[in-house]
């Protein structure tokens, strides 16, 4: 299995699509800093600061589960399809032994993408604009831990749907019902129903679309968010937990049972 996940490593670190992908994220982030910075002393524009520049990550926490989910679409939408994951298990590798490899190499790759763009983000910030208002480097660092586990458990989803379905249009329509459309539908009906609504409502407000937009508010006065108290922290790495081990397990379960 480590053969496979070096050779996968490999092959993930020298994809076109990646370097596209790391490529791009860092164009947005220094035009962003840099159109900002450019208007930063004309007058009346109040967004030239480090913490208008801060607030669209910290504002968008979801943003590292869209990634990581890119991430696992780029490296593995094709492989059932053109027989890779076939050829991989006549080899000798099990199919969990495959799904545990890609979690693994995907997360690698998210976090090099990561180590690489965040620097950039806060270092051409810093550089370019004032340093005012109320989210800070502090905010934007805390973000990664509390949104580590919860992006994690999303890329085991990306990668185990990715593997059942043999046309990643379904993998991609699941994927975001499970993380949005599905809380979003708990949410309402735990407002909605007279009877069993508020444990509706405490089901769906551990689930990370809701809870991060309700305990958090982001703007140009004030810079709230969820990791800022333990209470908020743990919720964070407990939902995160949860959707490894359940996303992990059913995962385990469907590849079992389905074709290659």
């Amino acid at each position: 299995m480590l053969k496979y996940i070096k050779s996968e490593l490999y092959r993930a670190l020298h994809s076109k699509e990646i370097h596209g992908t790391a490529i791009g994220l860092l164009a947005i982030v220094l035009f962003m800093n840099l159109t900002l910075g450019l208007m930063k002393n004309v007058e009346h524009f109040r967004y030239g600061t480090t913490s208008f520049s801060y607030s669209m990550l910290v504002s968008v926490p979801m943003m590292y589960c869209y990634v990581a989910a890119d991430v696992a679409a780029m490296l593995y939408e094709s492989d059932r399809r053109n027989g890779t994951m076939g050829n991989s298990i006549a080899s000798g590798f099990s199919r969990v032994q495959l799904l545990a490899g890609k979690c693994i190499v995907c997360f690698v790759v998210s976090l090099v993408l990561l180590a690489v763009t965040l620097p950039v983000y806060i270092g051409s910030a810093m550089l370019l604009l004032n340093a005012s208002g109320p989210t800070t480097v502090r905010d934007m660092l805390m973000e990664v831990p509390a949104m580590s586990l919860i992006a994690t458990g999303f890329l085991i989803l990306a990668v185990v749907l990715l593997d059942f379905f043999e046309n990643s249009f379904f993998s991609v329509v699941t994927w975001l019902a499970v993380i949005l459309i599905v809380p979003k539908l708990l949410l309402f009906a735990g407002m909605l129903l007279p009877f069993g609504g508020d444990a509706l409502m405490d089901a769906a407000m551990w689930m990370p679309v809701n809870f991060l937009t309700a305990a958090s508010r982001v703007n140009l006065s004030e810079c709230v968010t969820i990791w800022d108290t333990g209470a908020g922290m743990a919720r964070c790495l407990l939902s995160g937990a949860a959707g490894i081990l359940v996303f992990g397990g059913t995962g385990v379960l469907l590849l079992k049972k389905r074709d290659i």
